[in-house]
């Protein structure tokens, strides 16, 4: 059996409700044409922070990613918009008993740079770190100091809150780089599904590209090994989107169970399902489990880097036993809505769906099923309450690529370009 004859297989035995998740992935992802730009912005506070008359003028060691912008997991940021936000590491050579006051405000001094200079009016200083604004994105630096003798890029960061005197400033353990390496070793592209969604991702550019008639954009490029991504790291993705929304909508005064703490247990749960739908089932009853454990025990989850042991991913979050709650509370009706989704897909399926596929000749286009009877059932309403993670169902017709496109205007606005 050659390559193609195992794609087709493999993709044709993919269910509608995979497609839908794997659509509504595609489009609150990173574009192709939104990473490049992310890329070159990191590129150019790199270089803007060790100009000449830069604070930091030869004192930048490494300038690395970290984060989702690292292992490729990055999602839109609220309900009210399509912000993304990338997360960047500046390893700065200063001895590692600077005061943590000091090391935030020049890296913020080198960042903002003077009156009129290009980020001026567009950096903002935090607790832990500098964020630079962009239209559609940004940039959060976080200044740090290498510990030698350590894991490679074990490293102090840094927590200062000047307009609050009574908080301690702070010295904290941290290596963002070989969680982010750690987390990729756990959830390694499968080679059929991640060409699958490579190929989703590029087509839906393509579409979307042609939509806003951007005549002089840079091609799509046919390849980008960046979108080849596991059924696991698509559904971290997914449960970040839906966290997201969750709490813009219902908990906007609570802080947000922070993503690394949802990559350690996606990562640690990796592996063990088929189908994208029964995987993030899956990873989200797992999450579940963890909780409900330390309810029962009376105590807040606590987890730490699995490669710093002093690197804490629970010393924000949650602040108490009623914070997690609420979490928990939210993970069980997610669940609930998942599997009545699941149940509902199957009702409706037709004999022969999941093989139809486009008359295209391109082994990329292949295998999606298509969408006519499921549309038809969401139009006459039989689907039900889709709950908050989906909201209420519209379908656009088959674009291109021969998937049909779903769109969920109450849970994803912004995303039906």
């Amino acid at each position: 059996m050659n390559y193609s004859d195992r794609f087709l297989r493999e993709t044709a035995s993919y269910s509608v409700l995979d497609v839908m998740l794997t659509d509504i992935a595609v489009r609150i992802q990173l574009t192709p044409t939104d990473y490049q730009r992310a890329v070159e912005h990191y590129e150019a506070i790199n270089e803007w922070i060790e100009r000449d008359d830069s604070p930091l003028s030869g004192c930048v060691e490494l300038f690395y990613p970290q984060g989702g912008f690292l292992i490729g997991a990055t999602v839109a940021r609220h309900a009210t918009d399509s912000e993304f936000d990338i997360d960047i590491m500046a390893q700065i050579e200063w001895p590692a008993n600077i005061d943590p006051e000091i090391a935030l405000a020049t890296l913020q001094e080198a960042i903002r740079g003077e009156p009129g200079s290009r980020y001026y009016k567009k950096t903002e200083r935090k607790t832990r770190c500098s964020t630079v604004h962009y239209d559609g994105m940004h940039l959060d630096v976080t200044p740090a100091v290498r510990l030698i003798g350590r894991e490679e890029r074990t490293s102090y960061i840094f927590h200062s809150k000047p307009s609050d005197p009574k908080e301690p400033k702070q010295r904290l353990f941290a290596n963002p780089y070989g969680f982010g390496h750690w987390f990729l070793a756990k959830t390694p592209a499968e080679e059929i599904f991640g060409l699958y969604f490579e190929k989703a991702s590029l087509d839906y550019e393509r579409m979307r590209l042609e939509a806003l008639a951007k005549a002089d954009a840079d091609p799509v490029p046919p390849q980008m090994p960046a979108y080849r991504k596991s059924r696991a790291l698509i559904c971290l993705q997914l449960i970040k989107r839906w966290r997201n929304l969750t709490y813009d909508r219902r908990h906007s005064r609570l802080r947000i169970p922070p993503s690394v703490l949802l990559a350690y247990y996606v990562a640690s749960n990796a592996n063990q399902t088929r189908t994208l739908t029964d995987e993030l089932i899956h990873q989200v009853e797992c999450i579940i489990s963890v909780l409900e454990a330390a309810e029962r025990s009376g105590r807040v989850v606590y987890e730490v880097n699995p490669v710093c042991p002093e690197d804490e991913l629970t010393d924000r979050w949650p602040s108490g036993l009623a914070e997690q709650r609420v979490f928990l509370e939210e993970l069980r009706s997610f669940a609930a809505d998942l599997h009545t989704l699941q149940e509902s897909a199957r009702a409706h399926a037709r004999p022969g769906l999941r093989h139809r596929r486009t008359e295209s000749a391109h082994p990329g286009d292949r295998g999606f099923p298509s969408g006519a009877p499921l549309a038809a059932h969401a139009r006459r309403g039989t689907w039900g309450t889709w709950g908050t993670f989906f909201g209420v169902v519209r379908f656009r017709e088959r674009g291109t690529s021969g998937c049909f496109r779903a769109t969920f205007p109450s849970t994803f606005p912004g995303l039906s370009h």
